[in-house]
């Protein structure tokens, strides 16, 4: 049997530790990312609703409109634990549903406060939802936003 190096344990248990801690900060401060995002190439196209504008759902098969819609789930980042429960039911603003190669779909939608996984709900962290939400209005409903403008 191999006998353990207690003085390599000394100095790993400290980095572990200290590995943990600024995981752990790094969660609370910042807030955890949505995962099982899938890969462009996993994509055939992507639908894309604003209830905010009342517009019906767009449609982007171009791999940069897949790839902006991707990018901008990455604005989505929320707080550890359940959501906190709304007056309101959770009407999403803006709601992605990924239609990918393999037949399934991701359906994401967030409103100001809480973001939705095929779902799944939680409570967004800080105000990335209506970072979210004014990103992907500039990104894909530009043109709804400037004849809104135009109206008023």
């Amino acid at each position: 049997m191999k006998k353990i190096n207690v003085k390599k344990l000394h100095f790993l248990i400290p980095g572990i530790i200290s590995a943990l801690v600024v995981v752990v900060g790094y969660i609370l401060i910042n807030g955890i990312p949505l995962t099982n995002i899938p890969e462009i190439g996993d994509v055939s196209y992507v639908e894309i609703t604003d209830a905010r504008l009342d517009l019906d759902a767009r449609t982007y098969t171009e791999i940069e409109d897949i790839e902006n819609a991707l990018n901008v789930t990455g604005l989505l980042l929320y707080k550890p634990g359940k959501p906190e429960e709304q007056e309101s039911p959770n009407n999403p603003v803006i709601e992605l549903v990924f239609h990918l190669k393999d037949g399934n779909t991701l359906i994401i939608g967030a409103d100001e406060q809480t973001v939705t996984i095929n779902g799944k709900e939680h409570s967004l962290k800080g105000d990335n939802g209506i970072t979210f939400i004014n990103v992907t209005e500039g990104i894909f409903f530009v043109d709804a936003l400037a004849e809104l403008e135009e109206n008023d």
